[in-house]
């Protein structure tokens, strides 16, 4: 099934893609690997923002998670087309969050549940979840990625 089939099937819109913020590309390819810039969560146009585990719950940082996720395929469906991805190979998952916040990895499923439901368990990526003390625009998740095409 085209991973577009199963976004609508999951009942998924993508969001508006986001143009960088700077002096980068937010999608970058080197043979058949798409590197997409870190990437935060938006809803309507405009930034989640929030420290987890203060102003953000973990439901909430995971859904946060789940946009950017969105958000990133959005990215690349603009520059490569959807299906034409493979899988996703490597999440980086940085969470602004409290010092003493520890389940950065629960929030980090709220991506890794999406890729899983769009490409199944046997084309997970490897991946990391970190906390930072703070993030652009004050959000609370931003992830960068590594993709691969189709051969």
């Amino acid at each position: 099934m085209k991973v577009s089939d199963r976004l609508a099937q999951l009942g998924l819109e993508l969001p508006v893609p986001i143009a960088p913020l700077g002096s980068y590309k937010t999608v970058a390819v080197s043979g058949n690997q798409l590197y997409v810039s870190g990437l935060g969560p938006f809803e309507d146009g405009k930034p989640i923002v929030g420290l987890v585990g203060k102003d953000v719950s973990l439901e909430e940082a995971q859904r946060a998670a789940r946009l950017t996720m969105l958000m990133i395929l959005a990215c690349i469906h603009q520059t490569h087309g959807l299906d034409n991805i493979d899988r996703c190979l490597r999440l980086t998952v940085y969470v602004r969050a409290e010092q003493s916040f520890t389940q950065h990895p629960q929030v980090a499923n709220g991506a890794s549940d999406l890729l899983l439901s769009l490409f199944g368990e046997d084309k997970l990526p490897a991946r990391s979840a970190l906390g930072v003390h703070t993030l652009p625009m004050g959000i609370p998740v931003e992830i960068d990625s590594i993709f691969e095409l189709k051969r």
